[in-house]
C-alpha cells in the first residue's frame, strides 16, 4: 500500500486484518533501506497503526507473516483494541527498570502477553527473534542480552530451536512472576 499525501489526508490509522508486522521508524532524510532503525513494537490482527508518526519520521514496516493492513478513517480506533501507541509506551517504560534481568524478564513478559501462544508447557513466540533485536527491545547492548538468556536457559526457563527458525519458548513461571 503506497501512503501518498492525499490518502494520508483521509485515512487516520491502518488495521491488521490478518498476520504479524514489525514497525520501526527512522528519520525521514535518511535512505530507506540504509536507515537507522528504532523499533516500536509488533502489531497483529485486530490493532491498529496511527499515522501520524509519519509527520517526523520514516515509518518501515516488516511482515513477518502474510499480513493484511486495510485504511480507517475514523478519526479513533475502537475502544478496547491495542495500538502501536500501547506497544511504544509498554517498551519506553520496561527501559526504565533497573537491572537488566528485570528489563529482559519484563521483555519476555511482554512479548508473550501481547503475541505468545501457549504450546504445551511453554509459551511460544511465532517468529524467530535475533539477539540483537531483543537487545534493540530492551536497550541493552547484545552481549548482555546473550548473557541474560544463557542464564535463563540454565535454570530451564527458556528454551530457543536450533537452525533459522530459533522461535523462543518461555516457560509460564517466568512468564507470572
Amino acid at each position: 500500500m503506497l501512503l501518498d499525501e492525499q490518502l494520508l489526508r483521509c485515512t487516520h490509522y491502518l488495521s491488521v486484518q490478518a498476520g504479524l508486522i514489525r514497525v520501526a521508524v527512522s528519520k525521514p532524510d535518511q535512505e530507506a533501506l540504509q536507515a537507522q532503525l528504532v523499533p516500536l513494537g509488533f502489531l497483529q490482527a485486530g490493532d491498529h497503526l496511527p499515522l501520524d508518526l509519519l509527520r517526523n519520521s520514516r515509518l518501515h514496516l516488516q511482515a513477518l507473516m502474510p499480513t493484511s493492513l486495510v485504511r480507517e478513517t475514523s478519526a479513533l480506533p475502537p475502544v478496547g483494541s491495542n495500538s502501536l501507541h500501547d506497544w511504544t509506551l509498554a517498551l519506553l517504560m520496561l527501559r526504565h527498570q533497573g537491572e537488566a534481568e528485570q528489563r529482559i524478564q519484563a521483555l519476555l513478559q511482554l512479548l508473550v502477553e501481547r503475541l505468545g501462544r501457549r504450546s504445551g508447557n511453554w509459551y511460544e513466540i511465532p517468529f524467530p527473534l535475533t539477539h540483537a533485536e531483543l537487545a534493540e527491545l530492551s536497550g541493552h547492548s547484545r552481549a548482555t542480552v546473550t548473557r541474560q538468556l544463557a542464564h535463563l536457559r540454565e535454570q530451564g526457563l527458556i528454551e530457543q530451536d536450533p537452525g533459522p527458525n530459533r522461535n523462543l519458548r518461555i516457560a509460564p513461571v517466568l512468564v507470572d512472576a
